[in-house]
């Protein structure tokens, strides 16, 4: 049984986090929980300080009580540029994903992306459109995975990333 938990960079758990990790080869794919972590509650805290509420919501994810992964969302205002996933609307970003390489191949990270859409859909922290994601185009594995929940890649390349997008409307 897959099981989200929120955590924070204050947590006990958080040490249990950072030392997951995943495979030599995939480590150019994924940022490591260390820095997750950190740029989560440093968005949390400048947003906060605007008034803005929470952006970025990171869970450890469990099987069966054991940690086995890392995920993480954000909430995003609008924002014009180049490197914009969304210049008319807020947008939700499944910004992180990360399976231990001890647990990889077993279906953890499609239930956890299941998981964690299951909750954006319900829109916790505002209205939005669409979800997105971006990935190494290289990383088949999370083409794989986030095109089997119904992500579409919509042409755009961002920062050598991939970017898929998903309707929640």
């Amino acid at each position: 049984m897959i099981e989200l938990r929120k955590i924070t960079i204050l947590e006990e758990a958080m040490k249990e986090c950072i030392a997951l990790d995943v495979l030599p080869e995939q480590r150019d794919f994924v940022s490591p929980n260390v820095y997750s972590l950190a740029e989560a509650y440093v968005e949390n805290k400048t947003f906060a300080e605007k008034g803005e509420g929470n952006i970025a919501v990171p869970y450890a994810v469990y099987e069966n009580g054991m940690m086995v992964g890392f995920a993480m969302y954000g909430y995003f205002p609008p924002k014009e540029g180049e490197d914009s996933y969304n210049d008319k609307e807020h947008h939700y970003y499944f910004w992180r994903l990360l399976i231990d390489k001890n647990h990889q191949g077993r279906g953890i990270g499609r239930e956890t992306v299941k998981q964690v859409m299951e909750e954006i859909k319900a829109k916790p922290c505002g209205e939005a459109g669409y979800c997105y994601v971006s990935y190494e185009p290289t990383n088949i594995g999370s083409k794989t995975t986030f095109a089997s929940y119904g992500f579409e890649e919509d042409g755009r390349v961002i920062d050598g990333e991939v970017v898929a997008r998903y309707k929640l409307d």
